[in-house]
């Protein structure tokens, strides 16, 4: 082939070169708790901190089996984990029938302990009447101040041999003065059949007040309660501080120490471990850059925090230490820096820690797994994935105890390396420059005919 030729070849195959490092850095395997989830949740790992190009983690995603982006979004802060079902004795009280049906003859009163406690509840005649009748048939219940979390109300009644079915209204208050109707229909059930048994004694509830009552709809309706349950789930915040050693890298320098984080760790606490009985007032300091192109040492140094003290006291064989510092935001900066303000310069730099909660990658089950998380890549796009409205309906239908499935990563390894790291290179116009190649090619090619003709015509001999 001539030279030429190969050379217009070599043009025609740029664009494929083009995409080589078009990949990331690092990638780490998804292990599922379970395949039927429509959605998981995972929890970032330190390495995927140091694996991140973007500050704000726009190269983190998550690919499924054959390399697409899946549907994801992250989150910060407290993780909701739900626990398993709780059931616990409520304080419950019976109402006379004519208590609560004919207020005129009959007061009941209800004495509270001063932080809304039920303590007591008695009946007293207000006029001559005939006594109140079916005593116990109607009941009143404190949940407590926790009722929103109550999911379902358990009742406990003696003689398990007696068939019953009776009738309830289901009322709440949040005052004991103004009741409103939360089911106009509740059944209590038990019958027995040779030998089987059916029993209905369970009410659901959704967020209710703090008081219920349970008033009979047909007259003479007579349940002997022994007992009244509430079931909660228990929600709790499960997202522990994680601490990562900042590397000091100059100082004492300008009455200071500079340090530098191996990673964009989203930084909300600093703790610095100070020498034996010694106490010094310090200003802390963070300074960063977007591009791992640029100098860090250009940047302009930002102010996060003054005036804190941070001490060691050692007394008896006890060592006491400051609390770590709040920063009160959230701290992506790679260079820290601590300055003395007053006290004396310790002669070596004292520890930094930073500490963070980590970020929850919540991504849906689409395309085909196994899926990976992936991090590290310098030509990583904002993703616009709707993914946060899903999940604000879905808290908003099943109550703050949803949350999606859990998935965990497994041990990382590189996958296109440092390439990823280098900035994207600006697209070519492709088409523009196939049209010049076929511009000179054509070219070429009629001068090399005209060559020709030129070459004929001045050698006489070949005539």
């Amino acid at each position: 082939m001539k030279p030429w030729a190969t050379q217009v070849m070599g043009l025609l195959l740029l664009p494929l070169a083009a995409h080589a490092g078009d990949d990331y850095a690092q990638q780490w395997p998804v292990h599922l708790s379970r395949a039927d989830a429509g959605a998981y949740q995972v929890t970032l790992e330190a390495a995927v901190y140091r694996a991140a190009y973007w500050r704000d983690l726009r190269d983190v995603r998550v690919l499924d089996a054959h390399g697409k982006p899946v549907a994801s979004v992250l989150q910060s802060g407290p993780e909701a984990v739900p626990t398993q079902m709780h059931r616990g004795d409520m304080a419950w009280f019976p109402l006379p029938v004519a208590s609560v049906t004919s207020a005129n003859d009959w007061r009941v009163m209800v004495q509270r302990s001063s932080n809304g406690d039920v303590l007591a509840v008695r009946t007293t005649a207000t006029s001559p009447a005939t006594p109140p009748t079916t005593a116990g048939a109607a009941w009143l219940v404190d949940l407590g101040k926790d009722s929103t979390r109550m999911r379902a109300l358990l009742l406990h009644w003696g003689d398990a041999g007696q068939a019953l079915d009776a009738g309830y209204r289901l009322e709440g208050s949040d005052d004991l003065r103004d009741w409103r109707v939360l089911d106009p229909q509740v059944r209590l059930v038990q019958l027995r059949n040779q030998g089987q048994e059916l029993r209905s004694n369970r009410i659901a509830l959704e967020a209710p007040p703090r008081y219920l009552r349970l008033l009979p709809v047909q007259a003479n309706t007579t349940v002997p309660l022994s007992g009244v349950q509430a079931e909660w789930l228990d929600v709790i915040a499960s997202n522990p501080w994680q601490w990562q050693t900042a590397q000091a890298i100059s100082g004492p320098e300008k009455n200071g120490f500079n340090y530098h984080s191996e990673g964009r760790f989203p930084v909300q606490r600093v703790a610095l471990q100070m020498p034996a009985n010694s106490s010094v007032r310090w200003s802390v300091l963070s300074r960063d850059t977007d591009t791992a192109s640029a100098s860090h040492t250009t940047a302009k140094w930002t102010s996060r925090a003054f005036g804190w003290t941070a001490w060691q006291l050692q007394d008896a064989g006890k060592v006491q230490v400051s609390p770590p510092l709040d920063l009160h935001a959230v701290i992506t900066d790679r260079d820290w820096r601590v300055q003395v303000e007053s006290g004396d310069l310790p002669a070596t730099a004292p520890v930094v820690r930073l500490g963070y909660q980590p970020a929850r990658l919540v991504f849906l089950a689409q395309g085909t797994p196994p899926y990976v998380v992936v991090a590290g890549r310098a030509a990583a796009q904002m993703s616009t994935d709707a993914v946060e409205p899903l999940l604000a309906a879905l808290r908003a239908r099943h109550g703050a105890q949803w949350v999606p499935a859990t998935a965990s990563l497994g041990a990382g390894r590189p996958r296109a390396g440092d390439a990823a790291y280098m900035p994207a290179v600006a697209p070519r116009d492709w088409k523009t420059l196939t049209l010049w190649a076929v511009l000179v090619l054509g070219a070429l090619v009629v001068g090399g005919f005209a060559l020709s003709l030129l070459r004929g015509k001045s050698n006489p001999a070949a005539q």
